[in-house]
């Protein structure tokens, strides 16, 4: 059981195309804007975890599936990652803190299908927790609890980002790019 939950943990907080995008929102937005795109993000999240527990077996089985979400997540990170580069503090950019765009996110990420087809297919649980649709809300529950961590981070460093925004927003825009073509590894 230990090891559902560490890895569990480990992939809903490391650093990953959704916290990225709510570290980005919480700086430029806030906390309670930002809860939009992490709604979004959870929403995304549900609905992708129900295709990975239905389609687990043909998602793992169908390479032309997977090279297509490749396409689209990397070329919506690479979008994202422009708007990020210029964008400057104070400035209300629509593609970093709404419902669509955390929905959009989670839908093309990768990581996250991943995610819900390793944790939910390769872990055994004891009692209750081996329930698949269980094991599904808490994967859920502990993505969207590492997305809205982001944001607190990203809003607790708004002071430094707005006097260094040029260089943070560099090392973003080259991190999702680099998320971007490191889906093609």
């Amino acid at each position: 059981m230990s090891a559902f939950f560490i890895f569990v943990f480990v992939m809903s907080f490391t650093p990953g195309p959704n916290t990225m995008m709510a570290m980005v929102s919480g700086q430029q937005r806030g906390f309670h804007a930002s809860l939009r795109l992490n709604l979004g993000m959870l929403f995304g999240m549900g609905f992708m975890g129900l295709m990975g527990a239905l389609f687990a077996h043909w998602l793992q089985s169908t390479p032309t599936f997977l090279t297509a979400m490749k396409i689209i997540g990397s070329a919506y990170l690479l979008y994202l990652a422009y708007h990020i580069l210029i964008s400057r503090p104070g400035e209300t950019n629509n593609s970093t803190g709404d419902f669509r765009t955390g929905m959009l996110l989670q839908l093309t990420n990768i990581k996250g299908y991943l995610y819900f087809i390793t944790g939910l297919g390769a872990f055994s649980l004891s009692g209750i927790l081996n329930n698949i649709p269980i094991k599904w809300l808490l994967m859920v529950l502990i993505g969207s609890f590492g997305t809205l961590a982001w944001t607190v981070c990203g809003q607790m460093m708004s002071r430094f980002y707005t006097r260094y925004y040029r260089g943070f927003n560099t090392i973003i825009t080259l991190l999702l790019m680099f998320a971007a073509f490191d889906l093609w590894r």
